[in-house]
């Protein structure tokens, strides 16, 4: 069925659409916040008609260039529809775009990582389906590589010819998309997350720090400016734009995370998730790279956690690291712990940093609060914001000193770090790709440093450093990288 040229469903063309429709919205967004309130009078729509029917050349202007703006992005669009084709050809996978940035590709079917099938609102009111391949690669492990828009039905074959056909070159056993596997292997439920428990996870993951000081920074210190003239109403319109924007973050994360299912067999781990637009992910053990708990500041105070995966090959777009776990008592994760990934388990005790690891925190922590009071000259109250500054910024280093620990034996790498956030991450010494031991001049004369390494992973945790430790603590750690074999290589010759 795809041994010749196929093409995307037309429907890609208006998909296509919506990041031109995006624009338009972040424009006219900006432009609405010199009317704030205003917006929401009849009267600025009439004065906005007779601007529009009066306005005389310029307004017929701006008006032509809109609408052949619009056209000529329709017309790439559908150009883009045409020029591009797929299809299977032997052992290869062949993707080609003739557009004016040409791309053509052939992609070895045994590299190909996993193949999953996604479907959004629009494509599950006229019955498409968005088939998303990922190879293993280092450059793209971030994101998919490619992505295909074809009927519900058609999209499942391609996935299954794909899968198939890796099958019959390295002899893997098929994964499979429904509860048992061919082999008569039924899958092992491993969590099952409701959509108020992805709510929870959602508002306990929010960066509160972060939000706070964009506050401070755009909506509360224009307020204490001690000379100017500002239109406060324009600027509360914007804060109320930004709440919306932020419980909309919530509202399509909740809905995204929502009846969130992981199951499991022998070989493979699978996803599902989504209240509207539901999502199916699989990806083989042998992909995992690391294993990271989390535990933002919020959920630290209920005693709850998360689980990471960094899975080489394996790009989820908007949320690049895969979860295994939501938010969830501690013994729940570690139960999922050990029913799924029971090979990243360190067993030796983690070692405490050393008591300089205070030295540079604190030093930030003296700079950031001098540098709120130097600001007296423009804002009022400056003085009481640099001190809540400093405290912040002195209960964050207290705090990372606090949690950072580090521990490796004869086949992992463990490390706990963050501020107020916390994180454990644990690796495999066959999955790091570099390594390096960090010192300067100081911590020289006491014998300290600290480790940096990187993995395969997506960008967002691909490199990974720990706190500052006796140079004993990491002995034997890079001969240990040195004698274990490359998980990449050992997979390829184990095939």
């Amino acid at each position: 069925m795809f041994d010749s040229p196929r093409r995307n469903h037309f429907s890609i063309v208006f998909e296509r659409a919506g990041a031109v429709i995006a624009v338009l919205l972040v424009f006219g967004a900006r432009s609405l916040e010199d009317y704030g309130w205003e917006i929401f009078r009849l009267s600025f729509y009439r004065s906005l008609w007779e601007s529009a029917v009066n306005g005389g050349t310029k307004t017929g202007l701006l008006a032509f260039l809109g609408a052949a703006g619009m056209i000529w992005y329709l017309y790439i669009s559908v150009r883009y529809w045409r020029l591009t084709t797929f299809f299977i050809d032997g052992d290869d996978f062949v993707y080609a775009r003739k557009t004016m940035f040409r791309a053509e590709s052939r992609l070895p079917i045994r590299n190909i990582a996993v193949v999953n099938v996604e479907r959004n609102i629009f494509e599950r009111v006229i019955g498409t389906a968005k088939v998303k391949i990922d190879l293993n690669s280092s450059k793209t492990a971030g994101s998919t590589d490619f992505k295909f828009v074809l009927r519900l039905e058609e999209a499942r074959q391609l996935k299954e010819s794909l899968l198939n056909k890796k099958q019959e070159l390295t002899g893997e056993p098929l994964p499979q998309a429904d509860e048992q596997a061919a082999d008569g292997e039924e899958r092992e439920a491993v969590a099952f997350f409701t959509v108020p428990q992805a709510l929870r996870h959602k508002l306990l993951s929010m960066p509160i720090l972060n939000w706070s000081a964009t506050i401070v920074m755009l909506f509360i210190l224009p307020q204490l400016r001690i000379s100017g003239d500002y239109n406060m109403s324009r600027l509360w319109f914007l804060l109320v734009f930004a709440v919306l924007g932020w419980i909309w973050s919530i509202v399509n994360g909740t809905l995204n995370f929502g009846n969130y299912k992981v199951e499991q067999d022998s070989r493979m781990i699978y996803i599902t998730c989504g209240v509207i637009n539901q999502r199916q992910y699989m990806f083989e053990r042998e992909k995992i790279n690391a294993v990271m708990v989390n535990q933002p500041l919020l959920a630290r105070f209920f005693g709850l956690a998360s689980i990471d995966l960094a899975v080489v090959g394996f790009g989820n777009e908007k949320n690049e690291t895969t979860h295994l776990c939501l938010l969830a008592e501690r013994a729940q994760i570690e139960e999922v712990l050990r029913r799924c990934v029971p090979d990243f388990r360190c067993e030796t005790q983690p070692k405490h940093c050393h008591p300089l690891n205070l030295l540079f925190p604190i030093l930030r922590a003296f700079v950031l609060g001098a540098g709120v009071l130097a600001l007296g000259q423009v804002y009022r109250g400056a003085w009481n914001l640099a001190v809540l500054v400093f405290a912040i910024a002195l209960a964050g280093a207290f705090s990372e000193y606090c949690i950072r620990r580090f521990a490796f034996d004869g086949e992992l790498v463990c490390y706990t770090g963050g501020t107020f956030n916390k994180r454990t991450c644990t690796c495999k010494y066959g999955d790091i790709q570099h390594m390096r031991l960090q010192t300067n001049v100081l911590f020289r004369r006491f014998h300290l440093s600290s480790l940096q390494f990187s993995i395969l992973a997506s960008s967002s945790v691909r490199t990974h450093k720990t706190g500052v430790f006796r140079d004993a603590a990491f002995d034997g750690v890079p001969e240990q990288m040195v004698s274990h074999i490359d998980s990449i290589l050992k997979n390829k010759s184990d095939q």
